[in-house]
């Protein structure tokens, strides 16, 4: 009988034709993904911002119980100065007061920190003012403060020129030193001083719009020979701060500003334009009345520049549902 002899196969190896489409499934696979997780992460910061957005009307309705109605958010202070203390600034010392140690009732919402006698509240924007305060006058202002109505690890308080730096903010605000709220997205390099704390990279302005309870339109002009009716939101509440640019990207406009106070850039966008994309973007388009009507016509529009950094743009962030 012959012999049966019994061979040991050999393992099989991939051949390249085999690795290959691997290695192609493989990179269809993180092309898929990559996209999927930039979409999430994205709705990961939009959820984040909205969640700040409602410790800050949480923190509103506290104020606005305390003290009776919201504050104002037009662009100028108590002293009637043009462009001197905007929405965005008045927000932040509503809710933590321009020093972060909380609002003082006696505040007239100016620019110089000071009520109306002269006598300054806080320590800021001139610490030396404050500083000749008496122990006692220290003490009793520190007691009369009420807040800060938001937690200052979350608040994202940062001053002017953290954001657009020295000597851009001074041709049209009178002090840098002046805080605002940030949102959570984080383009801005800090422009930190040494030996200043905070994050390296902040996020832009949180803009803030006060509703006018008188306001009977949301339109941007009045057929000729007519009064143009009151109107909800005045969209020049934040205009000159709009206006200083995008500190990250001295190349785009903001749609709801104009030029570029960083690099002298011409103006791209003109009033009326600049007009019509903040209503176009507040507007309650489920209410079909001639006059038009906002969101949220009896309180307030919080507006973050969302993932791009620019306001006015589709991934703006707001404290409604559109």
């Amino acid at each position: 009988m012959k012999a049966i002899i019994t061979r040991r196969k050999s393992e099989r190896a991939y051949t390249i034709i085999e690795l290959l489409t691997v290695m192609s499934i493989v990179i269809v696979l993180i092309g898929l993904l990559v996209p999927a997780l930039s979409v999430v992460k994205k709705y990961g910061r939009k959820v984040k911002q909205r969640a700040q957005f409602h410790a800050i009307d949480v923190a509103m309705e506290l104020f606005s119980s305390e003290f009776e109605g919201y504050p104002d958010s037009e662009e100028l202070d108590q002293a009637s100065t043009p462009a001197n203390y905007c929405g965005a600034m008045k927000l932040c010392e509503a809710m933590m007061g321009q020093d972060l140690l909380g609002f003082h009732p006696d505040s007239d919402f100016r620019a110089d920190c000071q009520d109306s006698a002269g006598k300054f509240l806080y320590d800021n924007p001139s610490p030396t003012s404050f500083n000749s305060l008496t122990a006692t006058e220290k003490e009793d202002n520190l007691m009369a403060r009420r807040g800060p109505f938001l937690q200052r690890e979350n608040a994202n308080g940062y001053r002017l020129r953290n954001i657009y730096g020295t000597g851009n903010t001074t041709s049209t605000f009178t002090n840098e030193e002046l805080f605002v709220l940030c949102d959570v997205y984080a383009n801005v390099i800090n422009k930190r001083n040494t030996g200043e704390r905070g994050k390296t990279k902040i996020g832009m302005p949180i803009l803030y719009y006060k509703a006018n309870p008188a306001g009977t339109t949301h339109l941007i002009s009045s057929p000729p020979g007519t009064t143009l009716p009151t109107a909800y939101y005045d969209y020049k509440d934040n205009y000159d701060l709009i206006k200083l640019g995008v500190p990250f990207n001295p190349n785009p406009v903001h749609k709801l500003g104009g030029s570029n106070a960083n690099t002298g850039s011409p103006v791209t966008v003109s009033d009326a334009d600049a007009e019509a994309a903040f209503i176009n973007i507040t507007k309650d388009n489920m209410i079909n009345i001639s006059s038009g009507a906002p969101f949220r016509s009896d309180s307030y529009i919080l507006i973050s520049a969302g993932n791009d950094g620019l306001y006015g743009t589709r991934d703006d962030v707001f404290n409604f549902d559109k």
